[in-house]
């Protein structure tokens, strides 16, 4: 008798990142909107080099995610951990980097902090409630688009909730609600996540109802500050 693979999340940890994948259509104006979401990519097209250094360069590449993210125009800056006070600095929101890090993983902090002011708009909690409050905003930063940068810096770079097979997970997942084909990103992810993210692929194919429900979610009235896109 032939059995099933082994599935390459258990039940619970799939189910969430379903749940929280609703959570966020409901408060980002529902799939009409984030079929408009970029898959943000280390390319020369969606970073141009700069040629600046220093915080002037870390600020550019910040405008840069902000710009992808739909939040261009949203008041916040990005400073170095240490250069001023914690929390908000002359009103706005201030950004915290560590400094010496790549600049994926910069990436991948700013939009993981980008993700984390955006659910703060919510009024409504993370499936879970305040104890997975931190992975829902590992999951906000792949469903803006940027799940290639969080797999490929969850070892080397900035610390997540998730572990790296669940953000390969909640990558394949934004694939596949986005309608794009998983294996178009291999080039972009690092060698042991392709295998990752083609197995939760493979195991993601069989939730077709669980997709239904997320393409008929009805945005909140409150998602009125969707993400721009």
């Amino acid at each position: 008798m032939r059995t099933q693979p082994k599935p390459f999340l258990d039940a619970t940890r799939r189910d969430w990142q379903f749940a929280a994948f609703a959570w966020l259509l409901r408060h980002t104006g529902g799939i009409a909107k984030f079929a408009d979401t970029t898959l943000v990519l280390p390319t020369p097209e969606h970073f141009p080099a700069s040629g600046m250094q220093g915080q002037a360069g870390v600020s550019a590449l910040f405008r840069r995610v902000r710009d992808h993210a739909g939040m261009a125009d949203w008041p916040c800056s990005v400073e170095a951990e240490g250069a001023v006070e914690a929390g908000r600095h002359r009103g706005l929101p201030v950004l915290r980097y560590s400094e010496g890090h790549e600049p994926d993983a910069l990436v991948a902090t700013f939009a993981r902090e980008l993700a984390r002011l955006l659910v703060e708009t919510f009024d409504e909690p993370p499936p879970g409630g305040a104890p997975l409050h931190e992975p829902a905003i590992d999951v906000a930063a792949v469903f803006m688009g940027f799940g290639v940068f969080l797999a490929n810096s969850a070892i080397a770079g900035p610390r997540y909730e998730l572990n790296e097979g669940e953000l390969a997970h909640a990558l394949a997942m934004f694939c596949l609600l986005r309608e794009l084909d998983p294996r178009s990103i291999d080039a972009h992810l690092n060698p042991h996540l392709r295998k990752h993210v083609r197995l939760a692929t493979r195991d993601l194919a069989r939730q077709r109802e669980a997709f239904r429900r997320l393409r008929a979610e009805v945005p909140a009235l409150s998602a009125d500050r969707a993400l721009s896109g």
